[in-house]
């Protein structure tokens, strides 16, 4: 997909022959995605569905979006754009693929650290951590120093701290976080291999079946067999399901049950800046992440980072500008914290 309209992966100049793609597809250029991590952690598994589409709604800013969720351990990597748009190209050539696909899923992932990735237009600057993408940033050019820098900045790192890797720019055959039927993670992971079994188990029953064709007593005995083992594996698998959850409803309540008071809070954070001379103009708290928002032209943002990060209370302290330029906002993660990724465009 382009401004103007559609093109072949072969009309365009900056990819190699090698470039192509298992199957047709409609690809959505990275200057038109929008990104969001969500940490999901702390989150019962009964609840992340949910939790993903509320915060996918929150971050949107499209009356219909589209998206692409990669869910994996403990988070959500989820890249969405505009279906309305998809729609208007779908008008103008009707003979479009039917499946659609973010670029960023068929550029390979990356494991850790800051990289530049040339993109089908423009280009975009990744942090990763553990294998996830947790910032990104798309721009027309290729990034200069102080882009970079920015961007070092946004993602909590100082520029001596970060080295810079360039990706290549030909894209995969799959989506990255697709893997073949027949390979190892497919086949290992509990809802293929559930199928392969049971499949084997059927093809084994058919065989019996039908060898004993000739033999009432047989297929009664069977029958009888299979449908006892049903039974007593459909009452395992209930009692399962109920332990697991009754376990994430006490893990939830015991959570908030824990969780610091309000009055704590303040004391923690008045020992932590009562050495800063400062005028507090906000104060949010919620779900364990608290912001506070300072307003004071050249403070110490090193210092306060040391000083709050030496409390136990906390497990995380970041800071970040405010709408002008002497306002810092200030967040500061308590153990047990929900901690959520923020759109990129």
């Amino acid at each position: 997909m382009t401004a103007e309209g559609v093109c072949l992966l072969s009309e365009l100049p900056s990819l190699s022959s090698a470039s192509q793609l298992e199957s047709p597809r409609l690809i959505v250029p990275r200057q038109y995605l929008f990104y969001l991590y969500i940490n999901l952690e702390s989150v019962p598994h009964a609840l992340r569905r949910n939790l993903i589409q509320q915060r996918l709604q929150q971050a949107s800013p499209f009356n219909n979006p589209a998206s692409w969720i990669v869910q994996e351990g403990g988070s959500a990597q989820i890249w969405f754009w505009d279906e309305n748009l998809i729609q208007a190209r779908r008008t103008q050539t009707p003979e479009l693929p039917t499946s659609v696909l973010p670029e960023s899923l068929l550029r390979s992932p990356f494991t850790q650290g800051f990289r530049l990735q040339p993109c089908l237009s423009g280009w975009e600057m990744q942090y990763w951590d553990a294998a996830s993408l947790r910032h990104t940033r798309w721009l027309p050019q290729q990034p200069d120093a102080p882009a970079r820098a920015d961007f070092v900045r946004i993602c909590g790192y100082s520029l001596e701290q970060v080295e810079w890797t360039e990706a290549d720019a030909n894209l995969l055959p799959r989506p990255w976080n697709e893997k073949p039927f027949w390979s190892k993670e497919n086949l290992t992971s509990e809802p293929v291999a559930t199928k392969l079994i049971a499949g084997v188990l059927l093809a084994w029953l058919t065989l019996e079946l039908g060898m004993g064709l000739g033999t009432q007593i047989k297929e009664s005995y069977l029958s009888s067999s299979v449908a006892a083992q049903n039974e007593a594996m459909l009452d395992l698998v209930n009692q399962r399901d109920g332990a697991l959850r009754q376990k994430e409803f006490n893990q939830a309540i015991g959570e908030r049950i824990s969780a610091p008071t309000p009055l704590f809070i303040a004391a923690q954070v008045h020992q932590c800046l009562a050495a800063f001379d400062f005028s507090i103009l906000d104060w949010q708290y919620q779900r364990g992440q608290l912001v506070v928002l300072l307003q004071k032209e050249g403070l110490d943002t090193r210092g306060l980072i040391e000083s709050c990060a030496a409390n136990p209370a906390f497990t995380d302290v970041r800071v970040e500008p405010g709408l002008t330029p002497d306002q810092t906002r200030v967040l500061f993660s308590l153990p047990g914290a929900i901690i959520e990724g923020e759109p990129n465009a």
